[in-house]
């Protein structure tokens, strides 16, 4: 996977499969690392646990931002939790780790929303998504993702397989891999799929719909009801508020296309009031560990 060479058409050695595990949450998933990506995670001693999980979600990025800012605000997301993503969920794992306030990135996301509502989404939101990310973006967010921030894609050939990636090269390097997660075919940009590291790869959601951390416990964050998708194992999800909540058609609906600024104005208050029931069943004083990296990589949940 992603594999480079070193000249003689060989794969280097830090390019080579390090890691081979099957998901707790979905056993008959199976998710791949690189040498690199797990020797990054390693050079980060000092981990907080638990990490929290992004689930793919379409446009429903506002949901996102909205619990990531009450986790934040309560001291469950520090510079040391570890995070993950597909889709959506990667791209606020990266906001996270910018440092950028979640604020500032849902006004990003009404900036992105009303050019795809003026011009039009499909095969054009990729393009639009990659100009919004690189004004957004520090130049130095790759730095502050290495080793902690987990990008879920899927490679297609020869078979789908759950791929991901944590050692980012350059900031653009990150781009493309959020790029390369959210890619859905046909519809971020005009082809059936899209290059990343010199593999064909699609959305990261397809096979890593909620991707684990590198902490020893994930907290699974959800934008749609888990219920209704039978999943299990998820911390934070509509279902937290199911009498305030929006209907499966309203959140398929806004996952396609653009919402109006007050509809993602009211998903930001729906994550947020959702990881507010959760935070109050999860003390965030009887819930918080912090580990050492000596460990080794596969102790991951």
């Amino acid at each position: 996977m992603f594999e480079g060479t070193n000249g003689s058409g060989k794969t280097s050695y830090k390019d080579r499969i390090a890691s081979v595990v099957a998901d707790e949450i979905e056993p008959e998933v199976v998710w791949e690392q690189r040498v690199r990506d797990v020797e990054a995670e390693k050079e980060r001693r000092v981990v907080t646990s638990p990490g929290f999980s992004f689930s793919a979600a379409g446009l429903l990025f506002p949901y996102h931002l909205g619990a990531a800012q009450l986790l934040i605000e309560k001291g469950y997301i520090k510079e040391t939790t570890p995070l993950a993503g597909s889709s959506a969920g990667a791209i606020v794992c990266a906001v996270i780790a910018s440092g950028a306030s979640m604020q500032e990135a849902l006004n990003a996301t009404k900036i992105l929303a009303e050019d795809c509502r003026l011009r039009g989404t499909a095969f054009r939101l990729g393009a639009v998504l990659k100009d919004v990310l690189d004004k957004f973006l520090p130049d130095d967010v790759h730095t502050r993702s290495n080793g902690r921030v987990r990008v879920a894609v899927t490679q297609i050939l020869w078979r789908p397989k759950g791929l991901l990636v944590d050692q980012f090269d350059s900031k653009e390097d990150l781009i493309n891999a959020v790029f390369t997660s959210s890619f859905i075919p046909g519809y971020l940009a005009p082809r059936p799929a899209t290059v990343f590291r010199n593999r064909l790869c699609i959305d990261g959601g397809l096979t890593l719909f909620m991707p684990p951390t590198s902490a020893t416990q994930t907290v699974r964050v959800c934008a749609f009801p888990a219920s209704r998708l039978g999943l299990q194992g998820i911390g934070i999800s509509p279902d937290c508020n199911p009498e305030n909540r929006a209907t499966p058609r309203e959140l398929f609906n806004w996952a396609l296309e653009p919402a109006e600024d007050y509809v993602l104005d009211k998903l930001f208050e729906l994550g947020y009031l959702d990881a507010a029931v959760w935070a109050e069943e999860n003390p965030v004083d009887e819930l918080l560990e912090d580990e050492s990296r000596l460990t080794e990589n596969g102790s991951a949940r």
